[in-house]
């Protein structure tokens, strides 16, 4: 990558995290304590920032400083799992626990995902636990069957079906109305 193609990369993901955070060029600088015109420069790639100032600007915007280099590179992770495999993971919550297998989890400047594959039955399900956060989730039954709150709607759920939502709506399991559900689980959070 050339130093043209580094600075304009590191000029987008600054102006990127800024406008995520809703801050002004002006409210950027001054945090950062440089000047509302060396950040213009940095955001349209016209200057090649220092390491100090890569430093103020990252701690202005709360992310590491490899946020602000992350896409001058060919590099990222990579999680590649076989067949039934994961890794093993449990849930606890009050009166409920339930294993499951994580199948993939990132986390960068952009926010987090993670994918699980998760059964709970019935006759050990307990109290399920409700959930509510920022971001959106994806649910796919793989088998069995259970009732779903998501918001003030009940969806009942089988082999086959799926489920997508807002993931600021109280959600989250009321019955197992089979002898077991199981279900891949995808959700995405904003950072």
């Amino acid at each position: 990558m050339s130093k043209t193609e580094i600075e304009a990369a590191v000029g987008r993901a600054v102006k990127r995290l800024r406008k995520s955070r809703g801050q002004t060029v002006t409210g950027l600088a001054s945090s950062a304590g440089v000047s509302q015109g060396m950040v213009s420069r940095i955001e349209t790639g016209q200057v090649s920032p220092s390491l100090a100032t890569l430093g103020a600007l990252a701690a202005a915007l709360d992310v590491p400083v490899m946020a602000l280099l992350a896409g001058t590179g060919e590099t990222g992770d990579v999680h590649h799992v076989k067949a039934g495999e994961g890794l093993p993971s449990r849930r606890v919550a009050t009166d409920h626990v339930h294993d499951y297998l994580l199948l993939g989890k990132h986390t960068g400047p952009g926010g987090t995902f993670q994918s699980a594959r998760i059964r709970i039955d019935r006759d050990q399900a307990g109290r399920l636990p409700r959930y509510q956060h920022e971001g959106h989730v994806f649910l796919y039954v793989i088998s069995g069957a259970a009732r779903y709150r998501c918001g003030s709607e009940m969806f009942d759920l089988a082999q086959g079906d799926t489920l997508s939502f807002d993931a600021k709506l109280a959600h989250g399991f009321t019955e197992i109305t089979g002898d077991h559900v199981e279900f891949l689980t995808v959700s995405a959070r904003p950072e």
